[in-house]
């Protein structure tokens, strides 16, 4: 009895044992068929070159011209008009600076017409104002004597910022169409920001006021690249963060040994730039729609290119692909002659014809890891 209760005893260990193994196999057979699957769809996808974008803008530096409190009258990124009363400082020595000013302001309105040319110096800094204009500077600078205040006055129309980059004297509005790629290169933003000064020496930075019809961006791209682009012709972009496309216009083209610099003129979105100097920015080269399929299931199988998918009956197929459009993660793939209703396209392959995908075939993101004619799960 004992000798019997024994062998029962290793019988049902050997059964245990092996419906364990069984189960291992039959779980592990199972785990080996189980495929990852994408449910292909119609869309668009961008070929883009990511770059890095210089915004140039045609802006005006006012600087302190004395020593003394500062009281701005505008927040960061409103409009004023031309002549607009911006700030002022005050100063014991403003009496004398006003009338200075004054004095300046009758030179140009005594001066014969064919003499007053438009520049930046003491002397015709004024002479791009009209009459009535330059009666109300006048007029605002003499009332400013009873105060004991310098006014500060717009010299333009345009947005006002108080962010300055450190790179204004290294780009200018009317030199940005001899920028060279050269220039390009190893640039670094120096900020400062003037909203909160309260006090002000000679010299000191105060505020900008920029021109928010136009702007230009240079951008540095490789000689490859460029070949996709014209001078007069136009091109999208998208500004970092910002999922709007702007559509900007090509001026010019300065080529270099291995890049170009890409010179665009934009009259949109200027809002959102006005006060940034470097922005990343992603250049659209192309547009195409059709079937985006993950680049990692493209294979090959009797040297033609195409994807597997699972059919409705779970039958591993393979199916050839066109195709038409890429970027670093997807190709974009032709829906091929579609000859009815429900029905896949066709597409040529080295003189022959082959059923191509459509939407909402279960694509297989292993190819390596199937065969044509499998039965998974």
């Amino acid at each position: 009895m004992l000798i019997m209760s024994k062998k029962r005893f290793r019988f049902r260990n050997y059964l245990i044992i092996f419906i364990i193994l069984c189960s291992f196999v039959y779980l592990l057979q199972k785990y080996n068929n189980k495929i990852n699957i994408s449910v292909l769809e119609y869309g668009e996808l961008e070929e883009t070159i990511n770059t890095s974008g210089i915004i140039i803008k045609d802006e005006v530096i006012i600087d302190s011209r004395c020593f003394g409190n500062v009281k701005y009258y505008y927040n960061e990124g409103e409009k004023v008009n031309k002549g607009v009363y911006l700030a002022d400082i005050s100063t014991a020595d403003s009496a004398e600076q006003i009338n200075a000013e004054i004095v300046l302001i009758n030179e140009v309105m005594n001066a014969p017409e064919n003499v007053i040319t438009i520049g930046s110096s003491d002397v015709n800094k004024y002479s791009n104002y009209t009459d009535e204009e330059l009666n109300d500077l006048k007029k605002s600078f003499e009332n400013a004597l009873a105060n004991n205040k310098l006014p500060v006055f717009s010299p333009k129309s345009g947005l006002v910022t108080y962010v300055f980059d450190g790179l204004e004297d290294s780009f200018k509005y009317d030199e940005v169409m001899d920028i060279m790629p050269s220039r390009l290169h190893n640039l670094e933003e120096s900020i400062l920001n003037t909203a909160n000064n309260e006090s002000v020496s000679i010299n000191d930075k105060l505020l900008k006021v920029v021109n928010n019809f136009e702007y230009y961006m240079v951008c540095l791209v490789n000689n490859v690249d460029i070949a996709s682009y014209k001078e007069g012709t136009f091109i999208r972009v998208r500004f970092e963060n910002y999922d709007k496309i702007v559509y900007g216009y090509i001026e010019k083209i300065n080529p270099g040994s291995d890049e170009s610099a890409l010179i665009i003129s934009f009259d949109d979105f200027f809002y959102k730039v006005y006060n940034k100097r470097i922005v990343k920015t992603e250049l659209i080269k192309n547009v195409y729609q059709g079937i985006k399929v993950d680049k990692k299931a493209v294979t090959e199988k009797d040297g033609i290119t195409g994807i597997y998918i699972k059919d409705i009956s779970n039958i591993i197929k393979f199916l050839p692909i066109e195709i038409i459009g890429s970027n670093e993660d997807y190709y974009m793939v032709s829906l091929g002659e579609i000859i009815a209703d429900g029905e896949r396209g066709r597409i040529t392959v080295n003189d022959k014809i082959y059923a191509t995908v459509k939407t909402f075939d279960k694509l297989v993101l292993e190819p390596d890891k199937v065969y044509e004619g499998q039965i998974v799960d």
